[in-house]
């Protein structure tokens, strides 16, 4: 356990302090830091939201034994960080079949399920018998199947709409028995999901899309749309390092140890990149992000000539030096916080539908959709063919990430939500 703050001790039945301080407990399965992926990044800004909104959060998370040994910012936010240590292999990788077996025979969702932990369900009871608590943050429905049952309000976090992926997946899976399980999977997801939106009092998503999404689970949740967000000061436009060179850089950034990442390099680099090199030959695709699979690296860097980086410090680099950001997804759910950096940093986003879901950026002025290989293969020459085009599409989706997307955003949106909650709890009080 890290306490960033002396613990003091609890005092039940205490009014909140003067300025109406929160006192949040908020539950994880993942360490934000270091935040070089989606959800770490959407986890530390609603972390320090709350926090600038002046609300005082503990920290409650697994953690692998890799973890880093400076755990700021998140340190610089919280009273308390609590990390429970305990390692998870992630769902495509999982070869636990007698699990996935032993959970269809349950009818439970395996990709839940994995998440169970004793330990972890008495550390939370700890946490909320030390401590006054007046909100219990869930990040995310795992996160949420190891809290007991408890008075104290739940908000949950949805850092995606989860029986979405399993559904898309299974839509497109080949692979007959992959077909059905994935089905199975996504019918037992979703039954989990409405029963975790029944437990919640309130719930915070990325978008007005997925909020429509959840509603058909809990039409009575009260659902508010906390944007992902991006640092618009830290990733900033850089001078066009692409313009006049002759090799032409295209970039995916996200993290290797995701599916769906993995299936749109694929997708790109089979469907997509040999229509493009048979406009501009000599066009460079490099993918930035952690833990490629080695049978992945393999196969497209000897057959497809793309370049894998692995984890990087910083994808600010690889950003300025990239022509145009490709987003080849075909599944998944929630907000693509590398498209916000991608048009943050001012370049120019191709992407398919899915992967632009839920963001409100204008398709021809801020980004350009495509989701056929043809289609998309011409949205990506056209751009590498005309700077100015690059640079005036790069403008225009950074002034919308300004607008739309910043901690800004996100703090006043929180603001709300909180607002909201005070005056509920307010009026419960009062009919008590």
């Amino acid at each position: 356990m890290i306490d960033t703050k002396p613990p003091q001790p609890p005092q039940r039945g205490t009014a909140r302090s003067q300025n109406n301080q929160m006192r949040i407990l908020f539950v994880s399965t993942n360490l934000p830091i270091p935040t070089n992926n989606g959800r770490a990044i959407r986890s530390l800004s609603i972390i320090g939201g709350l926090v600038s909104c002046g609300h005082e959060v503990t920290f409650l998370s697994f953690a692998g034994k890799s973890r880093p040994e400076m755990l700021y910012p998140l340190s610089s936010y919280c009273r308390e960080i609590d990390l429970l240590e305990w390692e998870l292999t992630s769902f495509s990788q999982d070869s636990d079949y007698l699990g996935r077996i032993g959970s269809l025979v349950r009818r439970k969702a395996y990709s839940l399920e994995r998440f169970r932990c004793e330990p972890m369900r008495l550390r939370i009871e700890q946490h909320l018998r030390a401590t006054p608590f007046d909100l219990l943050v869930c990040d995310s429905l795992y996160s949420l199947l190891n809290v007991p049952q408890t008075e104290i309000p739940i908000a949950l976090n949805c850092h995606n709409v989860e029986h979405v992926i399993f559904k898309r997946y299974s839509s497109m899976e080949t692979n007959l028995i992959r077909k059905c399980y994935a089905a199975v999977e996504a019918h037992l997801l979703q039954d989990a999901e409405q029963h975790g939106c029944r437990r919640a009092t309130l719930a915070m998503v990325c978008s007005s899309y997925d909020r429509d999404l959840l509603r058909r689970l809990n039409a009575d949740l009260p659902i508010f749309v906390i944007p992902n967000s991006v640092d618009t000061d830290l990733f900033c436009p850089q001078p066009d390092i692409a313009r006049g060179t002759k090799v032409l850089t295209l970039l995916f950034q996200g993290g290797m140890d995701w599916y769906p990442n993995q299936d749109a390099v694929e997708f790109f680099a089979h469907a997509i990149l040999p229509l493009v090199r048979a406009e501009c030959p000599e066009v460079k695709f490099v993918v930035a992000g952690r833990n490629p699979p080695a049978y992945l690296v393999d196969k497209l860097s000897a057959s497809n000539g793309v370049e894998f980086t692995g984890t990087v410090p910083d994808m600010r680099p690889y950003l300025s030096a990239a022509a145009v950001v490709v987003v080849p997804l075909r599944f998944g759910s929630g907000t693509r916080i590398k498209i916000l950096e991608a048009c943050a940093a001012g370049k120019p986003v191709v992407s398919t539908s899915i992967g632009a879901e839920g963001l409100e950026l204008e398709n021809g002025k801020d980004i350009s959709v495509a989701d056929s290989p043809e289609e998309f293969a011409h949205a990506v020459v056209a751009l590498l063919r005309d700077p100015e085009r690059r640079e005036a599409i790069g403008r225009s989706a950074r002034s919308s990430i300004v607008q739309r997307y910043s901690h800004a955003v996100v703090r006043n949106n929180l603001e709300e939500v909180v607002s909201n909650f005070e005056k509920q709890n307010s009026l419960v009080e009062s009919i008590q």
